[in-house]
């Protein structure tokens, strides 16, 4: 089940969001983990928070503004079982969005969404942090 996330206590977020980003964000160097950890409080304020609960249990959560959707991540002992494609056609048919960005080095990122509609647009030779980020857009069929 997906709900908006209204609760100003992010802790459980930001466990979901390290647990995944150790599990998936290898090509992050510390310095940027632990910088991007120390902003995730001020970037979830930035944004519509929605989490996915299993047996009434937060275990993943995405972050969407506009048409964008900012992040998604799933606990590391719930992928495989559909909850990120559930949230991202929540995110498709409810919440209209139809871009994501993703980082060139997070591959099995970049498949899901593909694997899920979206397409490669354009790409950014440098974020803020120095790496290559992948834009991808929806197209309703």
């Amino acid at each position: 089940m997906v709900q908006r996330y209204i609760l100003s206590d992010y802790a459980k977020l930001i466990e979901i969001w390290e647990k995944a980003a150790k599990d998936s964000h290898h090509f992050l160097s510390k310095e940027s983990f632990e910088l991007i950890k120390s902003k995730l409080v001020e970037y979830f304020n930035s944004l519509e928070v929605y989490v996915y609960k299993k047996a009434g249990k937060d275990v993943a959560f995405m972050g969407v503004k506009d048409d964008k959707v900012d992040m998604l991540f799933c606990d590391p002992d719930y992928q495989g079982q559909g909850i990120g494609t559930f949230m991202l056609n929540y995110a498709i048919n409810l919440l209209n969005v139809r871009f994501v960005d993703v980082h060139e080095d997070n591959s099995a990122a970049i498949e899901f969404y593909k694997k899920n509609g979206f397409h490669e647009v354009a790409r950014t030779e440098h974020d803020i942090f120095k790496y290559h980020t992948i834009h991808l857009s929806y197209e309703l069929v």
